[in-house]
């Protein structure tokens, strides 16, 4: 079990640390804490990460950063690639994109599987089939010019 935990600097015995090194051990030490909490039980972490794939799932930029470890560097690292305010509300990630966005594909074939009055597993399966038949008649290529 974890009973205690110490942070540590990326420049420990080796020169000392500034505002950004203490920065980045205090953020590795929250992490480390956070793991230790899931590994013993503590369902107030579990709460935390089924939030926060909750809010990751439904596109909820703005949660998923305040629900982080490290909210500022979540906000930083999501507006390199995607800076505008609108990114903030858009329904894929710089990773996929908006045409391969696994999230929103999920979300399909579940609408898929309602209006065709069919189980999940039935529905991903026919769906799945039809989504390779819809990417190779468009040309089969991963990257397109928008």
């Amino acid at each position: 079990g974890t009973a205690m935990l110490c942070y540590v600097t990326p420049k420990e015995h080796l020169g000392l640390p500034d505002k950004q090194d203490v920065r980045e051990g205090i953020i590795a030490y929250k992490i480390a804490a956070h793991a230790a909490d899931l590994a013993k039980g503590h369902p107030g972490a579990q709460l935390r990460d089924n939030a926060l794939s909750k809010a990751r799932f439904e596109f909820r930029w703005e949660d998923q950063f305040n629900l982080g470890l490290d909210p500022e560097r979540a906000r930083e690292y999501h507006d390199e690639t995607l800076p505008k305010e609108s990114a903030k509300v858009a329904h894929f990630c710089s990773m996929c994109g908006p045409h391969f966005c696994s999230m929103k594909i999920t979300q399909e074939v579940r609408d898929y599987a309602t209006q065709q009055g069919l189980d999940a597993e039935a529905a991903l399966a026919k769906g799945l089939e039809e989504k390779a038949v819809e990417f190779n008649e468009s040309g089969g290529q991963i990257y397109r010019k928008t």
